[in-house]
């Protein structure tokens, strides 16, 4: 019994952490910026960085102390096993995979296949767009105006149906008394583990019927060649 109900909860536990959305929350705003994670409704603030008090200022020069010596031992870990692989690949000589122009294309395409579905599987959870349009000229703040409701009109039609947004908060204006432009931005990014496991078994099965599909076709290949070299023989 006890059994069953700790394979529930790690059921339950796996599931919040597959469909939890994560993500980030960044925003400039009276020229300050903004950056947090989000977990579910939990948000940690990066930035800006609180203060730090004397402790903490001694605590950090230890650690960035402790950190430069990690560093530095690692580097030179790092050049070491790097000079004794090339000292074997000078002995023993590797050859090169060979790709052919066909192979390029289709990891190409495979590539933008697992860009675009990357993309679409974030969503936009709130934008918010403030600007102030303002120049020392009312004539350049004019024209300024209208191509930034231009632009504001636009975004939507942009973004499509590649980017989910839930909620948009887009004010554009115009201050023909001030020389001093005034921007606002705000974007809470989330994404769920789940998506990238998709992501990941859609692009395998992508790769494995490219895979497939090349070996069905090199093999009819490979026998006509035989057959040409029987018949040459005979």
């Amino acid at each position: 019994m006890v059994g069953w109900i700790i394979l529930a909860v790690l059921a339950v536990l796996i599931l919040l952490v597959f469909f939890l959305p994560y993500g980030v929350d960044v925003g400039y705003a009276d020229e300050v910026l903004r950056v947090g994670i989000k977990a579910g409704p939990l948000c940690i603030r990066l930035l800006p960085k609180k203060p730090l008090t004397e402790k903490q200022k001694l605590k950090a020069e230890e650690k960035r102390a402790k950190k430069e010596e990690r560093r530095a031992a690692k580097a030179a870990k790092k050049a070491a096993a790097a000079k004794e692989k090339e000292i074997n690949d000078a002995v023993t000589v590797k050859p090169k995979p060979k790709l052919d122009f066909d192979t390029i294309v289709a990891l190409l395409r495979m590539g933008s296949h697992a860009i675009r579905r990357f993309f679409r599987s974030f969503t936009v959870n709130f934008f918010q767009l403030h600007y102030t349009v303002a120049c020392r000229d009312p004539y350049d703040t004019a024209i300024q105006y209208g191509m930034a409701c231009a632009a504001a009109e636009a975004l939507p039609a942009l973004a499509g149906k590649k980017i989910r947004v839930l909620r948009r908060d887009i004010e554009i204006g115009a201050d023909y008394t001030s020389e001093k432009p005034i921007v606002s931005v705000r974007i809470v990014l989330s994404l769920q583990l789940f998506r990238l496991v998709h992501l990941a078994v859609a692009l395998g099965v992508e790769f494995l019927k490219w895979k497939i599909n090349s070996r069905r076709e090199s093999e009819p290949a490979a026998a006509t060649n035989e057959r040409k070299d029987d018949n040459g023989r005979e």
